[in-house]
């Protein structure tokens, strides 16, 4: 029996960040992860997928200003060359991960990990025991069992293919498929997305998913919402997706067809059941604020708790688990910003104007285009910033940005809407010229009629 203080099942963003800052708060700890540390964002999510896009952007923005006749020669993709740059980047942030768990003294463990009761778990054939464990072991892609399913790529799939496929189906409007889908259009392929709700990204602020799905038909992409994928046939070397459209079955010729409609909890090791651990209807692992499961002692973080599918999510509930392990004090974030990595990226925090007013505020919507800002202009960048204020109150109560850099300006508008900025702070508030972030100042105050740069 080996005894340590915290064990970890699940080595991605949310495990590896609560094991290093626990042995840096002087526990012993072991993590247990059976395929490669940093899990799915590292390795066949996040990471990978933001490399591809960012090089399809780049090849966009240069064959822009090619047009312009400001660069010169014929620009082409080498996919082969980007895969290869993709692995590289996985693999630096692999081994740092690595490295930093060494460094402060977490025991890695390779394998499959299987929890016990008594906050036991078993590894390897070795028995581990501790005295508070966290469950960190993600999600996995959910596959429909349409006909034909068998023929599909998975989000993990499709980044290992070696060839840029020439033709491509998405099935699924939401976060990964459009990702996936902008990155492989700019690249060349011809893309249809197929999204079986009415519109795309439906929890998005309305006029900006408006602005992202014209830029994405401006990339060649075919969007067919509303619309049921009924089975996939194989066609010689290709595939075959047919879906219902408008009460009448279409079909697309492809090579392939990915299959990005979401995630569910990854549960290999854990049997819920016979732990006594709550699940909620989706199969997701309850916990209360503390992240704590219907077990004590052990806690739920991550993917596999049900919250937010984002990374950054998962550090912060560590941080709170960590906390109430340690009995320390610990203030939970109210705003949570979330980013859809499609060219453009649309990135919000907080309420939209509906979500706002379902919550009872009198809500005002600011806006402040791309094309009204000098460095938008430099950049040639398109894009649009919503910001949502209370009508009463002046408060901040939500920001969506569409456009280049939305990803990094919005973690300043996280800040105001954690602090619910009102509109007099917004007036005494400096920003840097030219800069893009001006344009959240801007559209907060166009949402009361007093922004200077737009009538």
């Amino acid at each position: 029996m080996k005894y340590f203080d915290l064990l970890i099942i699940g080595g991605g963003p949310g495990g590896y960040s609560v094991g290093i800052a626990a042995a840096k708060k002087g526990l012993s700890v072991a993590l247990f992860e059976k395929e490669s540390i940093g899990g799915t964002c590292l390795n066949v999510g996040c990471i990978p997928t933001k490399y591809l896009v960012d090089k399809a952007s780049a090849l966009l923005k240069a064959r822009s200003l090619a047009a312009k006749e400001l660069f010169r020669g014929e620009l082409l993709p080498d996919y082969s060359r980007i895969m290869e740059g993709k692995n590289e980047v996985v693999d630096k942030l692999v081994s740092g991960v690595q490295m930093l768990l060494k460094k402060t003294g977490v025991i890695t463990v390779k394998g499959e990990a299987r929890l016990l009761a008594d906050r036991k778990v078993t590894c390897g054939g070795e028995i581990y025991e501790d005295r508070n464990v966290v469950i960190a072991t993600g999600s996995v892609p959910m596959m429909i069992p349409i006909p034909g399913h068998e023929l599909c790529l998975d989000s993990t799939g499709i980044l290992s293919l070696e060839k840029l496929p020439a033709s491509l189906v998405v099935m699924g409007g939401g976060v990964i498929g459009l990702e996936l889908a902008c990155a492989f259009a700019a690249l060349g392929s011809e893309v249809t997305v197929v999204e079986m709700l009415p519109g795309l990204l439906e929890r998005e602020q309305k006029e900006a998913v408006r602005m992202l799905q014209a830029q994405m038909k401006k990339l060649g992409i075919r969007i067919r919402t509303g619309a049921k994928m009924l089975r996939i046939e194989k066609e010689e070397e290709q595939k075959r997706a047919v879906f219902l459209y408008k009460e009448k079955e279409e079909a697309v010729l492809c090579d392939e067809v990915l299959m990005a409609v979401g995630r569910r909890p990854n549960l290999s090791g854990i049997d819920a059941g016979a732990l006594g651990l709550t699940l909620d209807p989706k199969g997701f692992i309850q916990v209360d604020a503390h992240q704590q499961t219907s077990v004590e002692g052990v806690y739920a973080i991550g993917d596999v708790a049900g919250s937010y599918q984002l990374a950054h999510a998962a550090y912060a509930e560590g941080e709170a688990a960590l906390a109430h392990i340690l009995k320390e004090a610990y203030s939970r974030p109210a705003a949570m910003p979330a980013c859809t990595y499609t060219i453009p990226c649309i990135a919000s925090v907080g309420l939209t104007t509906e979500a706002a007013a379902a919550a009872g505020y009198d809500p005002v919507l600011g806006s402040f285009n791309y094309a009204a800002n000098g460095m938008g202009l430099a950049e040639g960048a398109n894009g649009c910033t919503y910001v949502v204020m209370d009508r009463d109150t002046g408060k901040t109560l939500g920001v969506t940005i569409v456009g280049e850099n939305a990803s990094e300006m919005i973690s300043a508008a996280t800040i105001a809407v954690e602090k619910g900025l009102t509109l007099p702070e917004w007036e005494s508030l400096v920003l840097a010229h030219p800069s893009l972030s001006e344009m959240i100042r801007e559209a907060a105050l166009d949402a009361f009629g007093k922004a200077v740069h737009k009538l």
